[in-house]
């Protein structure tokens, strides 16, 4: 593999030093290295392959065991610029290799960790990991990321009904329950009148052209750790709606759960959790309504008014505190918290609504930021309504932003 694409192999969407999403409390010896790779305070030579932690794409031993060579001559990075399909400079005298080994102390085992050895050169403390990348795309090309389909016979999978509420057993203790939305039209955005309103909130006809599924609730901090095994979040607790996570982290929960689902034969290739776009959030949080909050009311006042407490956790009565999810009354169709508590992520990148009808849309074709919604328990009344905008960079995790999980289908 190239340098690029080891890395972006082992971090998984993770941007910590390490890919199960946690940084290291010692450069020489801590317990972040352990759970994931052999080092020196572990291991005394290199030790059979698969026995650590996977990350996140199901890739074991990025970190330690022994280091792996890039196809990559050594150079430094280019600054300033971006950088597409890099392989290295075109000459050099010692290649890279990634990944750190059981001689290496925690540091030189961290994601982002480059050393270099003359090609010719060998020892214990190095070998390679073999990728498949195409010379040219034609029929005998295996797709990216699938596997072959396994010789054994197949697992029996047993879709989730369109029409019916799914219920996902994360753990023993632990489900994830999502509500079915039909497809439909509405009107997106809000009227030139309503109290609170921005002006990127021009009203426009969505058509929505399938059904899919979407979170209760806002997704808890017992559910995020059932799948990923880590809580990233600022303010604890089992029930509170997990924060701190980036879009990447949201991605990478989706990715894992449907891996997890299909593994368990609940799920086939037809279906995939996701973060919902910006048109699914806004017709499952106005469950039918045109007002300013999904309980058929507007607001009384922009900051402080009665309509948002009787929905939301907001600045006025939240102590600029996440609570346990469910406690507000929910919507028309089941949903709790889609007003306040904390920002949800949507899937798309923010930019001007259009002003003609459309149909699924997935936001702008280009920008610097993604789409939030819904407020938080840090905004007043004005910033909670179901049309307001809230954008910020992928790679941000805030405590008061979270993720409701969609189930869509796959094409």
């Amino acid at each position: 593999p190239t340098e690029a694409q080891w890395e972006f192999a082992c971090r998984g969407w993770t941007l910590t030093a390490l890919n199960n999403e946690k940084n290291l409390s010692d450069a020489e010896e801590c317990p972040e290295a352990d759970e994931v790779s052999w080092y020196a305070y572990n291991s005394d030579m290199p030790q059979p392959v698969g026995k650590k932690k996977a990350n996140n794409f199901g890739l074991y031993d990025m970190h330690g065991n022994v280091c792996e060579w890039c196809l990559d001559w050594f150079d430094d990075y280019p600054t300033g610029a971006t950088v597409t399909d890099p392989a290295g400079p075109d000459t050099g005298t010692e290649r890279v290799h990634r990944g750190g080994s059981w001689y290496y102390d925690a540091n030189a085992c961290r994601s982002a960790f480059r050393h270099c050895m003359e090609p010719e050169d060998k020892d214990s403390t190095i070998g390679f990991r073999v990728v498949l990348s195409p010379v040219h795309q034609d029929d005998d090309t295996p797709d990216p990321g699938h596997d072959d389909p396994p010789d054994d016979p197949p697992v029996v999978v047993v879709d989730p009904t369109p029409g019916q509420n799914i219920t996902i057993p994360l753990s023993d203790t632990v489900n994830l329950e999502l509500i079915w939305v039909e497809p439909s039209t509405f009107v997106m955005g809000s009227p030139e009148d309503e109290l609170g309103r921005w002006s990127d909130e021009t009203q426009h006809e969505v058509t929505l052209t399938y059904g899919y599924w979407l979170g209760k609730y806002e997704l808890t901090q017992a559910q995020y750790e059932a799948v990923k095994g880590s809580n990233p979040s600022y303010f604890k607790g089992a029930d509170l709606p997990v924060e701190c996570i980036t879009f990447y982290g949201a991605q990478s929960f989706c990715e894992k759960l449907t891996e997890i689902e299909r593994a368990a034969g609940r799920l086939s290739e037809k279906y995939v959790y996701t973060i919902p776009s910006e048109a699914q959030w806004e017709y499952a949080c106005r469950a039918g309504t045109t007002t300013a909050l999904n309980s058929g009311k507007n607001l009384s006042d922009k900051k402080e008014c009665s309509e948002m407490n009787e929905v939301g956790w907001y600045k006025s009565n939240s102590d600029s505190t996440t609570h346990p999810v469910g406690q507000k009354k929910p919507n028309a169709w089941g949903f709790y918290d889609m007003h306040g508590n904390v920002y949800e992520w949507c899937w798309d990148t923010y930019g001007a609504y259009p002003t003609s009808p459309v149909t699924d849309p997935m936001g702008a074709s280009w920008g610097s930021c993604t789409v939030i919604r819904g407020g938080s328990c840090m905004d007043t009344s004005d910033g909670c309504r179901s049309a307001y905008r809230n954008y910020t960079y992928e790679y941000n995790g805030y405590n008061n932003l979270g993720l409701r999980v969609a189930l869509v289908p796959a094409e």
